[in-house]
């Protein structure tokens, strides 16, 4: 799958209390996953490869990865903005 592209500030709890255990290594990681699970980007991206079966999350025809697991989708760009 590769590495995932969580550009997003959502996938980070900036929170006091943000920092909860990854659901795949038990660390402390204030990131978090599309559904809110934390989930440090590694991990997913561990996750993701290992398993790769798994149903896949697409977005105007083109696979971003795991329906657990995936990339944020392509921003689109306005012609003519800078």
């Amino acid at each position: 799958m590769g590495l995932l592209d969580w550009r997003d500030g959502r996938h980070f709890d900036q929170s006091q209390d943000g920092a909860r255990p990854c659901t795949e290594c038990r660390v402390t990681t204030p990131m978090r996953s599309h559904s809110g699970e934390p989930v440090h980007k590694v991990c997913a991206e561990d996750w993701n490869d290992s398993h790769p079966d798994a149903p896949r999350y697409e977005h105007d025809g083109r696979d971003l990865g795991t329906t657990r697991y995936h990339s944020d989708p392509p921003v689109k760009h306005r012609k003519g903005s800078a």
